[in-house]
């Protein structure tokens, strides 16, 4: 995302980066980032909550034109609500199962 980032701010359109992974974003250094702690694929908030996303969308467009320096990432204060669980502890049709302790390799 920091290179198509780069790319269109070379245009003359500022971007800004909403981020749900605040290690990778600061890895990439996207020309601007807000980060919130939300699962990775919901960056605006939970599923038809329109008042969170409308704020989440203001701040972003605020953060465009408010951030100083290149790279400059901002942590946005909202909570998800509930604990949020990784692909292991999913409970779905489909898990991956517990790679081996000593391998680190996925069962075949």
């Amino acid at each position: 995302m920091g290179l198509v980032s780069r790319v269109v701010e070379e245009a003359g359109i500022p971007t800004v980066y909403v981020s749900t992974g605040r290690d990778l974003t600061l890895q990439v250094l996207p020309p601007r980032s807000i980060f919130l702690n939300f699962p990775m694929g919901n960056p605006f908030g939970r599923p038809h909550d329109t008042d969170m996303q409308r704020e989440i969308l203001v701040h972003a467009l605020n953060h465009a034109v408010a951030a100083k320096e290149p790279g400059e990432l901002v942590d946005l204060p909202y909570e998800w609500g509930e604990r949020i669980l990784t692909i292991m502890e999913l409970q779905s049709g489909w898990s991956a199962s517990r790679p081996d302790p000593v391998t680190g390799k996925q069962p075949t």
